[in-house]
Protein backbone atom coordinates (compact mmCIF):
# COMPACT_ATOMS: atom_id res chain seq x y z
CA UNK A 1 0.00 0.00 0.00
CA UNK A 2 1.29 3.47 -0.79
CA UNK A 3 2.61 5.25 2.30
CA UNK A 4 0.58 8.39 1.51
CA UNK A 5 -2.63 6.33 1.65
CA UNK A 6 -1.31 4.66 4.80
CA UNK A 7 -0.72 8.08 6.35
CA UNK A 8 -4.35 9.07 5.71
CA UNK A 9 -5.50 5.93 7.52
CA UNK A 10 -3.09 6.71 10.36
CA UNK A 11 -4.55 10.21 10.56
CA UNK A 12 -8.07 8.77 10.79
CA UNK A 13 -6.96 6.23 13.41
CA UNK A 14 -5.30 9.02 15.42
CA UNK A 15 -8.49 11.07 15.18
CA UNK A 16 -10.54 8.20 16.63
CA UNK A 17 -8.16 7.91 19.57
CA UNK A 18 -8.44 11.67 20.05
CA UNK A 19 -12.25 11.34 20.10
CA UNK A 20 -12.04 8.66 22.79
CA UNK A 21 -9.87 10.68 25.16
CA UNK A 22 -10.71 14.32 24.44
CA UNK A 23 -13.95 14.38 26.48
CA UNK A 24 -12.01 13.34 29.58
CA UNK A 25 -8.66 15.14 29.21
CA UNK A 26 -8.90 18.91 29.00
CA UNK A 27 -5.18 19.73 29.27
CA UNK A 28 -3.90 19.92 25.67
CA UNK A 29 -0.37 18.72 26.49
CA UNK A 30 -1.57 15.75 28.51
CA UNK A 31 -3.97 14.91 25.67
CA UNK A 32 -1.06 14.92 23.21
CA UNK A 33 0.87 12.52 25.43
CA UNK A 34 -2.10 10.20 25.96
CA UNK A 35 -3.15 10.07 22.30
CA UNK A 36 0.45 9.48 21.18
CA UNK A 37 0.91 6.71 23.74
CA UNK A 38 -2.34 4.91 22.95
CA UNK A 39 -1.96 5.35 19.19
CA UNK A 40 1.16 3.25 19.38
CA UNK A 41 0.09 0.94 22.21
CA UNK A 42 -3.31 0.05 20.71
CA UNK A 43 -1.68 -0.50 17.33
CA UNK A 44 -0.27 -3.69 18.77
CA UNK A 45 -3.45 -4.81 20.53
CA UNK A 46 -5.57 -4.19 17.43
CA UNK A 47 -3.07 -6.13 15.27
CA UNK A 48 -2.31 -3.05 13.19
CA UNK A 49 1.39 -3.79 13.59
CA UNK A 50 0.99 -7.33 12.26
CA UNK A 51 -1.05 -5.99 9.37
CA UNK A 52 1.73 -3.47 8.66
CA UNK A 53 4.38 -6.21 8.75
CA UNK A 54 2.54 -7.96 5.93
CA UNK A 55 1.04 -5.06 3.97
CA UNK A 56 2.86 -1.81 4.80
CA UNK A 57 4.91 -0.28 2.03
CA UNK A 58 8.17 -0.33 4.00
CA UNK A 59 7.74 -3.96 5.03
CA UNK A 60 6.79 -5.08 1.53
CA UNK A 61 10.06 -3.55 0.31
CA UNK A 62 12.10 -4.88 3.25
CA UNK A 63 10.77 -8.35 4.06
CA UNK A 64 10.44 -11.60 2.12
CA UNK A 65 6.88 -11.59 0.85
CA UNK A 66 6.74 -15.41 0.75
CA UNK A 67 6.38 -15.39 4.54
CA UNK A 68 3.64 -14.31 6.97
CA UNK A 69 4.83 -12.07 9.80
CA UNK A 70 3.61 -11.22 13.28
CA UNK A 71 4.68 -8.15 15.19
CA UNK A 72 6.96 -8.54 18.18
CA UNK A 73 5.77 -6.48 21.14
CA UNK A 74 8.90 -6.76 23.28
CA UNK A 75 9.48 -2.99 23.31
CA UNK A 76 5.82 -1.95 23.14
CA UNK A 77 5.82 0.11 26.33
CA UNK A 78 9.12 1.83 25.54
CA UNK A 79 8.11 2.68 21.97
CA UNK A 80 4.70 3.91 23.12
CA UNK A 81 6.38 6.31 25.54
CA UNK A 82 8.68 7.54 22.75
CA UNK A 83 5.69 8.12 20.49
CA UNK A 84 3.88 10.04 23.21
CA UNK A 85 6.88 12.37 23.58
CA UNK A 86 7.11 12.85 19.81
CA UNK A 87 3.37 13.67 19.76
CA UNK A 88 3.97 16.27 22.45
CA UNK A 89 6.79 17.87 20.47
CA UNK A 90 5.10 17.83 17.06
CA UNK A 91 1.69 18.74 18.44
CA UNK A 92 3.11 21.71 20.31
CA UNK A 93 4.79 22.97 17.13
CA UNK A 94 1.76 22.37 14.89
CA UNK A 95 -0.56 24.00 17.40
CA UNK A 96 0.93 27.31 16.26
CA UNK A 97 -0.52 26.71 12.77
CA UNK A 98 -3.64 24.64 13.49
CA UNK A 99 -6.10 25.21 16.27
CA UNK A 100 -6.57 22.49 18.86
CA UNK A 101 -9.02 19.81 17.80
CA UNK A 102 -9.56 16.71 15.73
CA UNK A 103 -7.96 18.18 12.59
CA UNK A 104 -4.73 18.84 14.46
CA UNK A 105 -4.57 15.23 15.63
CA UNK A 106 -5.37 13.96 12.13
CA UNK A 107 -2.48 16.02 10.75
CA UNK A 108 -0.09 14.90 13.50
CA UNK A 109 -0.84 11.25 12.67
CA UNK A 110 -0.39 11.83 8.96
CA UNK A 111 2.80 13.87 9.24
CA UNK A 112 4.47 11.48 11.68
CA UNK A 113 3.69 8.53 9.43
CA UNK A 114 5.14 10.28 6.38
CA UNK A 115 8.24 11.42 8.27
CA UNK A 116 8.76 7.92 9.70
CA UNK A 117 8.56 6.50 6.20
CA UNK A 118 10.94 9.04 4.69
CA UNK A 119 13.67 8.80 7.35
CA UNK A 120 13.64 5.01 7.57
CA UNK A 121 11.92 4.38 10.91
CA UNK A 122 9.43 2.07 9.22
CA UNK A 123 12.23 0.08 7.58
CA UNK A 124 13.81 -0.30 11.02
CA UNK A 125 10.43 -1.37 12.45
CA UNK A 126 10.04 -4.03 9.75
CA UNK A 127 13.52 -5.43 10.33
CA UNK A 128 13.33 -5.47 14.14
CA UNK A 129 9.65 -5.98 15.01
CA UNK A 130 8.30 -8.26 12.29
CA UNK A 131 8.97 -11.94 12.90
CA UNK A 132 8.08 -14.90 10.73
CA UNK A 133 4.94 -16.57 12.11
CA UNK A 134 5.92 -20.05 13.20
CA UNK A 135 2.33 -21.34 13.48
Amino acid sequence: MNYIIESIFVGIYTSFIYLIFSPFIKNFYVLLLVVGFFKHFLGSSLNIWTWYCNNGEACIKTLNQDQYYVANTLYLLQHSIYESLIFLLVGTMLNIIFKKGIMLFFIIGMILHIISERIGIHNYFCKTNCEIDKN
